[in-house]
């Protein structure tokens, strides 16, 4: 019986884990065992009884057609719109170069603002650090705006739509592979962000030059910032096609496939909640604190508002589970 199993995971492979195909699947290896037990009453080996199994079964091309059939009657076209490997790695080249982007864009902020200090000493070195300032500025917006755009693009293209079991496959060994680099980006740029603030304390109590510190603060803590916001966009990268079935590009705001994936029968419900919830707390919150006079504490509406909806969303997402149990 585990031969045949495996079997079928071998023909799923590929195929979107959704809903649909999961009960397919299931439907299958019912069907197959079912076919198995009959051949053994006959008399057939175990042996036999498998391999007559299988090939009756047929190939993997022919289940693909007929799932294919299915979902062109059905209310969405899951299958064929599937991620695939050619599309996730195109996707993880985008994330590359946008995180490249964004933190050389950050840099040159932080590297302007450790330039306009010198502004303070007059003369030629002030016209200087302004122009340097600006000059980086506009660095950094030429780098972020054009390749943030171009990353908005590519999670256009995947939002919602269902990942093969390859490519999540693949995303998890990539994300495996980056967690040493992202640990190691991650610990030194915030060891970098901690070592810069001596700098300030350092040359201010030393040596009295109070502009330098700060310079070398922004500069330090800027390379620092690079290292962290380079690695954590290329990590979030790999992790957004390993955590859920669908493609998720907001996790506040899910697709409707794959929240009704994650929330199954709840799904209509959440979507109506997060619809009207936020709008509502903020009406309450005006309107309450108006009538009440009370502005001096409403606001705290807000800080019990969070938690509350965090728990609406994982009440519904564990009732979902419930459900699948």
């Amino acid at each position: 019986m585990k031969t045949i199993k495996n079997y079928l995971d071998s023909l799923f492979l590929n195929v979107p884990k959704t809903p649909e195909t999961e009960k397919a699947k299931e439907d299958l290896l019912s069907n197959m065992e079912d076919h198995y037990y009959e051949l053994i009453n006959e008399g057939k080996s175990e042996q036999e009884a498998i391999g007559t199994v299988i090939y009756e079964f047929g190939s993997i091309d022919e289940l693909l057609a007929e799932l294919e059939l299915d979902k062109e009657h059905g209310e969405d076209n899951e299958f064929l719109d599937a991620i695939d490997l050619e599309e996730a790695f195109d996707f993880w080249s985008t994330v590359r170069r946008f995180a490249l982007a964004v933190s050389l864009g950050v840099l040159s902020f932080c590297l302007a603002l450790s330039g306009v200090v010198f502004a303070d000493y007059g003369s030629i070195i002030s016209v200087l650090a302004v122009v340097f300032f600006f000059v980086l500025v506009a660095i950094g917006v030429g780098l972020i705006v054009p390749n943030g755009m171009k990353y908005s693009k590519a999670f256009e293209l995947l939002e919602d739509r269902p990942l093969t079991q390859r490519t999540r496959t693949k995303a998890s060994e990539k994300l495996k592979d980056y967690e040493k680099s992202f640990r190691y980006g991650l610990t030194v740029g915030i060891g970098l962000c901690i070592l810069a603030i001596p700098c300030i304390i350092f040359f201010d109590e030393l040596f009295g030059l109070t502009i330098l510190g700060t310079s070398l603060f922004f500069s330090i803590a800027g390379i620092g910032v690079f290292l962290i916001v380079y690695t954590s966009i290329i990590y979030d990268g790999f992790k957004k096609m390993t955590e859920n079935n669908y493609f998720i590009s907001d996790e506040d705001e899910p697709g409707p496939r794959a929240t009704k994936d994650v929330y199954g029968e709840n799904a209509p419900f959440i979507n109506f909640i997060r619809k009207i919830y936020w709008p509502s707390i903020i009406v309450i919150y005006f309107l309450g604190s108006s009538i009440m006079e009370a502005w001096s504490y409403s606001w705290l509406i807000f800080v019990l508002a969070g938690p509350i909806y965090s728990f609406i969303m994982e009440r519904g997402q564990n009732d979902k589970e419930d459900e699948e149990q």
